[in-house]
């Protein structure tokens, strides 16, 4: 099992960073939002992004998700070619066909959704966005499951460094706005996939057309959908319910505090999960399994929950340095919110596992419908009162429901016993490190013993996870003898 999680370990430094350089525009972008969006713009932005975010999911109609989970099936019996072509045009002419009526209408739309025709040009970029991005997705996935990190980061490599440099071109130089940051993200993801088309996709597939394939491909993968689009639903709906029960500013700055907490997403939660997919279909059926799956949740939580921690002591600080507009600072009061939410998400990779291997996908639209539920009422309730705060506890209790229901349908299917105890503990000691540095905030003046004390809280919390028991012999063990042969590596201790 500790060779796995090595593997994992040295795979997700690499996909790691191939999916923040896919995903991190937005983020290093934000000294030029600063200076050249107003808050009010860059809320309007936010509706752009969530929408496409949102019909990226629901227009790959699961077929991403069967292609992801019988990659190494469709290998095995020599047919990935024909499954391939399939997935790919399949996903290419539903995706199109559905977005067809949006292009047509898109001067309605842009009526309905900012109360004005001025958003239709940008609407409708948003809309080749969405059908590009959607057969993005199959490239990545390739390079993921054939054990290619490297070319998985160049590839995403160059589709930042074409977006970013559009961004800077347009925004600054030509004042084009949300205009000039949508068609830099076209011609980004544009570019991106005719060379993943003709590098990765084409050489791989068999052009023999069979519905059938795409069908039961459809079929796997779209209760999943349903589940993903009441999922989505909730993590998006607070963004659209500011926008209703509060004003665009607030969005705003709401969507600027969603960025920051992002980061710990897609730099850590996501590229975890990325790694641990493809471990899980290799080794299926292997004798170790349980354990493996126990474990991992574990191992999760306490490495996230010390990342976070480590984040929220500093990156105030850190954005103080490029962060200049008030209003785009008031945004950093519902990290800690966020952060918290994208945790509890992130866990779901883990709990879930049981429904993804035993093909039970149908289930998943359990626990998403009722997050959904939750979080439309909480919002409700707590955004007329609490603002963008509001809105930031209303997604942690939906997560919380989402992840619970979820881990009870799953361990039915497999019975795992995931180490809950631990878990809570992971929780609660954070909870307690994270307000002591809230109160140590109040308390000290000096920067630099303000440091030197988070620091020390840091290790506090392993060092009361130790206390508690919660690593075993065996991975102390195995923890001092890795630190030693790194020490010897680098000839820092004599051999």
């Amino acid at each position: 099992m500790l060779n796995k999680l090595r593997n994992i370990g040295k795979e997700s430094a690499v996909y790691g960073l191939g999916n923040v350089l896919n995903k991190l525009l937005g983020f290093i972008l934000i000294p030029l939002y600063n200076n050249h969006i107003s808050i009010d713009d860059f809320g309007i932005l936010s509706i752009f992004e969530i929408s496409i975010m949102f019909l990226s999911v629901v227009l790959n109609f699961g077929i991403h998700i069967a292609h992801q989970r019988f990659f190494y099936i469709e290998k095995n019996n020599g047919t990935y070619g024909k499954f391939l072509f399939n997935c790919f045009v399949g996903n290419l002419l539903l995706a199109f066909t559905a977005i067809l009526p949006l292009l047509i209408f898109s001067n309605h739309l842009s009526g309905t959704f900012f109360d004005s025709q001025n958003q239709t040009a940008n609407m409708q970029i948003a809309l080749w966005i969405i059908l590009i991005e959607v057969l993005y997705n199959y490239p990545l996935q390739i390079l993921q499951f054939e054990s290619k990190p490297f070319q998985f980061l160049l590839l995403n490599a160059f589709k930042l460094i074409l977006s970013f440099g559009l961004t800077i071109y347009l925004v600054k130089n030509f004042a084009m706005g949300i205009n000039g940051i949508l068609n830099a993200r076209l011609a980004g993801a544009l570019l991106s996939l005719l060379f993943a088309l003709f590098i990765v996709i084409i050489p791989k597939w068999v052009m023999r057309f069979d519905f059938k394939v795409v069908l039961n491909a459809i079929r796997f993968g779209f209760p999943l959908i349903i589940s993903t689009i009441a999922t989505t639903v909730f993590l998006l709906s607070d963004r659209y319910m500011l926008k209703w029960l509060s004003t665009d500013a607030e969005v705003g700055k709401y969507g600027f505090g969603l960025k920051i907490a992002n980061f710990i997403n897609l730099i850590f939660i996501q590229t975890i999960g990325l790694s641990y997919f493809p471990s899980v279909m290799k080794s299926e059926g292997a004798e170790d399994n349980t354990r493996y799956y126990r474990k991992m949740l574990t191992y999760y939580c306490f490495l996230i929950a010390l990342i976070i921690l480590s984040f929220l002591f500093f990156y105030r600080d850190i954005l103080s340095l490029i962060v200049k507009n008030k209003d785009y600072w008031e945004g950093l009061n519902v990290v800690p919110f966020l952060s918290l939410s994208f945790m509890i998400m992130g866990m779901n990779y883990f709990v879930g596992v049981g429904l993804f291997l035993s093909k039970k996908t149908n289930y998943y639209i359990v626990p998403s419908f009722m997050a959904a539920v939750i979080n439309f009422c909480s919002n409700f309730l707590l955004i007329p009162r609490y603002g963008m705060i509001g809105a930031g506890i209303s997604v942690i209790l939906a997560q919380i429901v989402y992840t619970s229901i979820l881990s009870y349908l799953a361990g039915r299917q497999l019975k795992i016993g995931f180490e809950w105890k631990k878990v809570f503990s992971i929780y609660a000691i954070a909870f307690l490190i994270f307000f002591g540095d809230r109160f140590l905030t109040t308390q000290i003046n000096s920067i630099v013993i303000l440091y030197f004390a988070r620091v020390l809280l840091l290790g506090f919390f392993v060092l009361i996870l130790y206390k508690f028991n919660f690593f075993e012999p065996i991975e102390i063990q195995r923890f001092f003898e890795g630190l030693q042969k790194l020490l010897k590596r680098f000839k820092l201790v004599k051999p």
